[in-house]
């Protein structure tokens, strides 16, 4: 358990080093200053794009920004609250903790992923209730109807203009034949979709809930 305050900024690192024209993100935390400094490291499967000339010595530390910390702990308060010190504003994490660790991942592609579009891996079921979150909030778990099945997200950003969603996959989802070729999508992909698109989260949840009727 770690406890975290304005002293211990949270900071992304890039490391250009492995993947030709991308970036690995990691999210790093610094523990100390002087000549011993240490740190705590969580790597990501989110790449980032970057030009060649982006990134000097194969590295690049940003400070994470507003929109990344209010993710973080919107994600973190969806589980459990954190143990918030009212005193000293600070609060406390478990690091190790696998639910924490997907939502570092989280926010990271949120931050960093490439958006892409899936109106073809969407299915449009007539036996799908016409929810269409109206206003649907960042942080909120829905479901995508895919050609894969019902596959979970996460709500990172929205236009409400243009009434599109940018969702954060859970779920992967598998191109099926004659499509078996093509790269599927995997989880933490980014993906952007119409908010009329959304399913609520029971649809693809992984646990039956009290209310559910079991057939």
């Amino acid at each position: 358990m770690l406890e975290l305050g304005e002293q211990i900024p949270f900071f992304w690192r890039l490391s250009s080093d492995n993947h030709e024209g991308y970036s690995q993100v990691s999210m790093v935390i610094p523990l100390s200053s002087g000549p011993e400094k240490m740190e705590h490291t969580i790597i990501t499967n989110v790449l980032s794009f970057t030009g060649d000339d982006d990134i000097e010595n194969g590295e690049e530390f940003m400070e994470w920004n507003e929109d990344d910390i209010t993710l973080f702990l919107k994600l973190l308060a969806s589980k459990s609250p954190p143990q918030v010190r009212e005193s000293s504003h600070t609060f406390k994490v478990d690091l190790n903790d696998p639910y924490t660790i997907e939502v570092i991942h989280i926010v990271a592609a949120a931050g960093f992923g490439m958006t892409m579009t899936v109106d073809d891996l969407l299915v449009l079921d007539p036996a799908d209730p016409i929810v269409g979150f109206e206003e649907p909030e960042v942080g909120q778990l829905v479901t995508l109807h895919t050609i894969d099945g019902y596959k979970r997200g996460i709500v990172v950003g929205m236009d409400e203009n243009e009434g599109e969603v940018v969702c954060v996959l859970l779920d992967s989802i598998d191109m099926p034949p004659p499509q078996s070729h093509l790269n599927s999508l995997q989880a933490h992909d980014l993906v952007l979709v119409k908010s009329s698109q959304l399913l609520p989260p029971e649809f693809s949840s992984l646990e039956p809930a009290a209310s559910d009727i079991l057939h």
